[in-house]
């Protein structure tokens, strides 16, 4: 994983350690550190208080790890800004947080697919009874 000059980029706090490298629903999706692993330092885009009110960095670029993801995060307990303010300074994340839309979505998700599996087992079950009926 190359740096990107144009964007901000943190880096461990213990270069021979490993930090984990989460998805948006904070499961994790690979490490940090040394080889074998990605690189020790990787750009950010943003910083956002999220899980258990702690601050993560957003990556840049969240390919490349083990699992697939649509958003990449890093500790901000774990890392540190490689060139403090340059090319400018990490922004806080927008407050539209995806990470909130995407658990919501998630949510609303599961509740159509249980709906939507309810009326078909209703819809089987009649179909089913309406059968049995006519065969005897």
């Amino acid at each position: 994983m190359g740096l990107d000059a144009h964007y901000p980029a943190v880096t461990m706090n213990d270069p021979n350690g490993h930090v984990t490298v989460y998805n948006e629903d904070h499961l994790p999706i690979g490490q940090l550190g040394p080889t074998p692993y990605e690189s020790p330092s990787v750009n950010v885009t943003c910083k956002r208080k999220a899980w258990d009110d702690l601050y993560w960095y957003r990556l840049l670029n969240p390919e490349g790890f083990p699992f697939p993801a649509d958003e990449a995060y890093v500790s901000a307990d774990e890392t540190h800004e490689l060139n403090p303010g340059q090319p400018y300074a990490i922004p806080e994340c927008a407050s539209g947080c995806p990470i909130k839309i995407g658990q919501a979505a998630g949510a609303g998700m599961l509740a159509v697919g249980t709906v939507a599996a309810a009326a078909a087992w209703r819809r089987r079950r009649r179909e089913l009874g309406i059968a049995r009926r006519a065969t005897r």
